[in-house]
C-alpha cells in the first residue's frame, strides 16, 4: 500500500485531478452520454481582459458559473461553458503604455505595425497566464471552443452586426463632444470617466453690461453665446439681443439666448455657451443652432490653445488660464474671484 504523504500539496493534487477531468473529455458537451437527445444549457464566460492576471472578482464569478455548469451537467443537460478572453482595447493600451514607460519608451516612438505586434504578443502572453489560472480554479470549460475577441470569426460577426444596426437606422453619425485624452491621443467612453470633487477659483468676468462666472476662462475664445434662464426676470431685456463687450483680443459682439438648462442660482445666473468644449453647452447650441454660431475649437488634441487665441496660442491649459486672468485684470474685465468654489471635475 502506498504511504500517504503527511502534508497535502494542493498544487500537485489539484493539477492531477484537473488533468483527469480534461482527459475525460466531458467538458465538451458533445462527449456526454445521450448528448444528441439532451437539452442544452450554455454560459458564455464574461471574457477577462487579456492585459494582466485574474483578480478576486474573477474568482467569484468563475466559482458561481462553475457551480451552475456542473449542476446542469449532472442533471443530464448538454452543458457548455464557453471560455474566452477580451483584447480590452483602450484599457490594454493604457496597461501596455505603462509597461513601456517603465522601460523608458513611448508608443509614439514605435512604428504602428511593430506596436500592433508587440501588443498582440502582450495579450497572448497574458491570455495563457489567465487560462492557467482558470484551470487552477477548476473551471470546467470546453477549451476546444475557446474564443478571443480578435479572432477572425468574432471580428466578422462584429462587423456584420454593426452594419445591420446601421442599415436598420439604429446607428448614426453626428457631431458631438467626446472625452479626449491628451496623453493617449484617443477618445474615451463616458464609462471610463470618473468625477472627483475639487476646489477651483471661480472667475467673474464682465461681458459688456453682463457678468458671468466660470472656472475655465481659457475657453472664452470659443464662446458663441451667453445664456440665461427664460424665467430669470433680471435679464429679460437682454434675451435675443446682441451685446458688445471688451475682450482680451479686442471688442466682440455676442448674442444672449434663453435656455431652461441655465441655473439662475449659479454665479450671476448668466453663463457662457462654449459648445466645442462642454457637453452641456453643446446641447444648448443644438437647441439654438438656428440663432447662434456652431462649435469653435480653441483647445487642440494636445491640450494646447489654438491659433485662434492669438498670443495665447500653444500654451497648455493651466498656463493659458493664468495669463488670460492676468490680461483680464489688466483691461478691467475681471470683476472678482471666488477662490473656494467646489465642483465635480472629470478625470
Amino acid at each position: 500500500m502506498q504511504e500517504l504523504n503527511s502534508r497535502y500539496n494542493p498544487s500537485e493534487i489539484e493539477s492531477k485531478i484537473y488533468k483527469l477531468w480534461e482527459d475525460s473529455g466531458y467538458f465538451n458537451p458533445d462527449n456526454l452520454k445521450n448528448s444528441k437527445k439532451s437539452k442544452n444549457f450554455c454560459i458564455i464566460m464574461p471574457p477577462p481582459n487579456a492585459n494582466g492576471a485574474l483578480h478576486m472578482g474573477h474568482a467569484v464569478f468563475v466559482t458561481l458559473q462553475d457551480i451552475l455548469i456542473r449542476f446542469w451537467r449532472m442533471k443530464g443537460f448538454r452543458a457548455l461553458w464557453l471560455p474566452g478572453a477580451d483584447h480590452a482595447g483602450f484599457e490594454t493600451q493604457v496597461v501596455f503604455d505603462k509597461k513601456l514607460e517603465k522601460e523608458g519608451k513611448s508608443r509614439f516612438q514605435i512604428p504602428a505595425d511593430i506596436l500592433w505586434e508587440q501588443i498582440w504578443n502582450f495579450t497572448q502572453e497574458n491570455k495563457k497566464i489567465m487560462e492557467a489560472q482558470l484551470k487552477r480554479l477548476g473551471a470546467s470549460c470546453d477549451w476546444s471552443r475557446e474564443k478571443f475577441t480578435l479572432d477572425k470569426d468574432i471580428v466578422k460577426v462584429v462587423y456584420e452586426t454593426f452594419k445591420k444596426l446601421y442599415d436598420d437606422g439604429l446607428i448614426y453619425r453626428k457631431l458631438r463632444v467626446v472625452n479626449w485624452c491628451t496623453k493617449h491621443q484617443t477618445a474615451l467612453s463616458d464609462l471610463e470617466v470618473k468625477y472627483v470633487t475639487k476646489q477651483d477659483p471661480l472667475y467673474y468676468i464682465k461681458y459688456g453690461p453682463l457678468t458671468l462666472a466660470t472656472v475655465r476662462p481659457e475657453t472664452k475664445f470659443g464662446d458663441t453665446a451667453l445664456a440665461v434662464n427664460p424665467k430669470d426676470k433680471r435679464y429679460q431685456k437682454y434675451i435675443g439681443k446682441e451685446i458688445e463687450a471688451r475682450d482680451v483680443l479686442g471688442k466682440i459682439k455676442i448674442k444672449v439666448i434663453a435656455d431652461s438648462a441655465v441655473d439662475p442660482n449659479f454665479g450671476t445666473g448668466v453663463v457662457k455657451v462654449t459648445p466645442a468644449h462642454d457637453p452641456a453647452d453643446f446641447e444648448i447650441w443644438e437647441r439654438h443652432k438656428d440663432e447662434i454660431p456652431g462649435p469653435k475649437i480653441v483647445i487642440n488634441e494636445y491640450g494646447r490653445l489654438t491659433e485662434s487665441t492669438g498670443p495665447f496660442q500653444g500654451l497648455k491649459i493651466q498656463e493659458a488660464r493664468e495669463k488670460i486672468v492676468e490680461e483680464m485684470k489688466r483691461i478691467g474685465i475681471l470683476e472678482k474671484i471666488d477662490e473656494n468654489y467646489t465642483h465635480e471635475v472629470a478625470t
